[in-house]
């Protein structure tokens, strides 16, 4: 190995990790982290020769960062293509300055990011440094100010995927109103965060921040993430629900956690979340051609899916979906035929004489009149309802006039062109993207599915191998699958070397099946049979 003299790259790095170091081992909380970077800004250290070393406290942010993403390495000097600084062409800076006015809050990596994806420029090309010098030209490198909470927040992190979901609502941009030409809404966005992997497992933007917005996507994350142990939710009167409370109930969710009064950050995950959605999302709706809210949708799930849930997240140091992945074995799906009706609304009607009853300004017609009804519905689809009686489901009705409750799907005409065009619509090319994948993976049901098959034929293997090395009359196989759902899974190669060290040590075959058991776990946990 080379001595750090001959290495002079290597000195200094080494020399850049010294003054990071603190940094790295104090893990500084939110507020705290600013603060410190300047305090080690503010000392002088010494270089590979003993020279004085001084860096900004931006300086040492990018070397952390670099560091985490690159150890060691990371803190070398890039080499580069050209001696100085790298040559761009006049028309390739003009195309990053247009990337940058187009978007403001775009960041040094998605301008690279973006700018190869699209071919503005040709891959490996862009270097941040040079984005940097060609931004603080032109003055378009200032860093924008935070809006984030002042008041330091308590760390806490969930143990496992799926153990605790967060959520929030977040106010959204002004769209057409497709019932009312002419006029604008609000756009209200609910999304839900899985706080071990900090996945965004999913969100939708509506045009009303009612109780059903809310389920139709805490539903659609059941459907397809899984059902969680607790959900932490704002004060906010939509998740304060009663309906709320029976859908939790209903599926076996552990308990549902609300924020303290007056405190409404979740450790400030979900708020996080909030500013990136705006900072990475909703600011790339000046350069896009989205007027609808399905558009807007579209193009918030393609974000989700290729951008937020594929990058390396700052605080876990992995990718959002891989996290998840890995415990993929423990998560549980609810019923489908139990999500739908833990989902439907109930209310209690007595129809007249003839069956009728009114529902919503809507009037149906059951066999049951004079009778003390149930009604179970979907508040978006009041097409079909269902009557029960007694908790027993009865019938299906729909009402005298079938009218539209579901809003349809209307087209906006593409706004005129600008004098100053964007030059690149990221959203519109990660829809793209999106289309062009779809079903190519399997869905996250489909993952736990053949984990959960791939695990049942682990265990089973373990069943047939007790049942060949043991007596039949002590073997139980209710007791050897109770203890692999607590303590597997089990190598098969690990039970069978088990097995056969006890019986060479004298065991009988006839002995109890616990007697197996508790030496298996002894191994299993260091121990010998």
């Amino acid at each position: 190995m080379a001595h750090d003299e001959d290495d002079p790259e290597r000195a200094w790095a080494l020399a850049r990790y010294q003054v990071i170091s603190a940094y790295l081992a104090l893990e500084p909380r939110r507020g705290e982290r600013t603060r410190l970077l300047e305090k080690l800004a503010a000392r002088i250290w010494r270089g590979p020769e003993g020279e004085d070393l001084h860096a900004a406290a931006e300086t040492l942010r990018v070397w952390v960062r670099r560091y985490r993403q690159g150890g060691l390495d990371g803190l070398r000097d890039k080499p580069r293509p050209h001696r100085g600084v790298q040559v761009l062409s006049a028309d390739e800076v003009e195309r990053v300055l247009q990337l940058k006015r187009d978007v403001p809050e775009r960041s040094l990596d998605r301008i690279i990011k973006i700018a190869e994806e699209t071919h503005v420029v040709e891959p490996g090309h862009l270097r941040r440094s040079t984005v940097h010098r060609v931004l603080r030209a032109h003055d378009l490198s200032a860093r924008r100010p935070s809006t984030a909470a002042t008041r330091d927040l308590d760390r806490f992190e969930a143990d496992s995927p799926n153990d605790l979901w967060q959520s929030d609502m977040l106010v959204g941009p002004w769209f057409p109103d497709p019932e009312q030409p002419g006029r604008v809404r609000r756009a209200y966005l609910y999304a839900f965060l899985d706080d071990h992997s900090r996945l965004l497992l999913h969100g939708r933007f509506s045009f009303r921040g009612d109780l059903p917005a809310l389920e139709l996507v805490f539903r659609r994350c059941l459907q397809k993430w899984g059902r969680p142990r607790r959900c932490y939710y704002d004060n906010g009167q939509t998740y304060r629900s009663g309906h709320m409370r029976q859908i939790v109930a209903a599926l076996g969710i552990h308990r549902v956690v609300f924020t303290q009064v007056g405190r409404p950050e979740g450790h400030g995950k979900i708020e996080a979340l909030n500013r990136l959605i705006r900072a990475a999302f909703l600011a790339e709706l000046r350069s896009s051609h989205i007027t609808t809210l399905d558009a807007l949708n579209e193009a918030f799930l393609a974000w989700a899916d290729l951008e937020y849930n594929r990058q390396i997240h700052g605080e876990t140091g992995e990718e959002p979906l891989v996290r998840w992945r890995r415990a993929v074995d423990r998560v549980k799906y609810a019923d489908e035929e139990a999500l739908r009706q833990a989902f439907l609304w109930r209310e209690e009607r007595t129809p007249d004489k003839t069956g009728v009853f009114s529902l919503f300004g809507e009037k149906y017609q059951t066999r049951l009149g004079k009778r003390r009804i149930q009604v179970r519905f979907d508040p978006e689809a009041l097409d079909l309802v269902e009557v029960w009686l007694d908790n027993r489901f009865q019938e299906r009705v729909r009402p005298f006039q079938v009218s539209t409750h579901r809003r349809p799907h209307q087209t906006k005409p593409a706004p005129e062109a600008t004098a100053a065009a964007p030059l690149v619509d990221w959203l519109g090319h990660l829809v793209a993207r999106r289309q062009k994948q779809e079903f190519l993976e399997p869905t996250p049901r489909q993952l736990v599915e053949q984990a959960t098959a791939r695990r049942q034929l682990a265990d089973q293997a373990i069943v047939d191998l007790f049942a060949r090395r043991l007596d039949q009359a002590v073997l139980c196989e209710a007791t050897l699958r109770d203890w692999l759902a607590r303590f597997g899974p089990v190598s098969l190669d690990d039970a069978r070397r088990c097995l056969d060290g006890l019986f060479a040590h004298g065991a009988r075959t006839d002995q109890h099946i616990s007697f197996f058991l508790d030496a298996l776990q002894r191994q299993l946990q260091g121990g010998i049979p």
